[in-house]
């Protein structure tokens, strides 16, 4: 899959990124037809909790992804 590095450091921290982030975690064929990432979300595969853990990770500027 493409690399996470800087994730949120190249695409902003805002609602709007926050928004996508998580439904993409959620479902990712809704953005993307043609993917190999799982939907973590709607095949049951991440809790809730876990998928915001994953999203925060990705959009914390402190995180090791943002440096």
């Amino acid at each position: 899959g493409p690399s996470l590095y800087q994730f949120a450091k190249i695409r902003g921290y805002g609602p709007d990124i926050q928004k996508y982030a998580y439904g993409k975690v959620w479902n990712a064929e809704a953005y993307s037809a043609c993917t190999n990432m799982p939907r973590f979300g709607q095949n049951e595969i991440l809790t809730e909790q876990q998928m915001r853990d994953v999203v925060a990770l990705l959009l914390d500027p402190n995180s090791p992804v943002n440096k």
